[in-house]
C-alpha cells in the first residue's frame, strides 16, 4: 500500500490527537485524590525539594595592582582589585524530601 507523505502525516496527526483525549481528567487537570472511606490517615507530608551543595573554591587568576595614571594636571595613583575564578565540586545533588506536616482536615 502507498500513500503519500501528506496522507501518513495527517494519519499520524489523528492518532495523536485522539490518543490525547483519553488522558484521564482527574490526572489532567491535577485534582486531589479521593480518600477511601474505610482508610484512616496517619501523618501528612509536604515534598520539600533541597537544593544541590557544591563546595566552591576561589582561585586567583590576576593579583591585585597599584598603578600610576599621569593626566595633565595630576598623577593619580589607581588600585585594579584582584581577580578570582570559581571553581565548583558538586558535593550532594538536587533532591526531594518528604517533610511531616500537621494534617489540617476540613469539618
Amino acid at each position: 500500500m502507498h500513500m503519500s507523505k501528506q496522507t501518513l502525516a495527517g494519519s499520524i496527526m489523528t492518532i495523536c490527537l485522539a490518543s490525547l483525549t483519553f488522558v484521564p481528567t482527574a490526572q489532567a487537570s491535577g485534582t486531589k485524590t479521593k480518600l477511601d472511606p474505610n482508610a484512616r490517615i496517619l501523618a501528612c507530608y509536604k515534598e520539600v525539594k533541597i537544593p544541590a551543595k557544591y563546595d566552591v573554591q576561589k582561585i586567583l587568576v590576576k593579583k591585585a595592582e597599584q598603578k600610576y595614571l599621569r593626566n595633565a594636571q595630576f598623577v593619580y595613583l589607581v588600585e585594579y582589585p584582584a581577580v578570582y575564578r570559581e571553581e565548583k565540586t558538586l558535593i550532594a545533588a538536587e533532591h526531594i524530601v518528604m517533610r511531616e506536616v500537621d494534617c489540617k482536615t476540613k469539618k
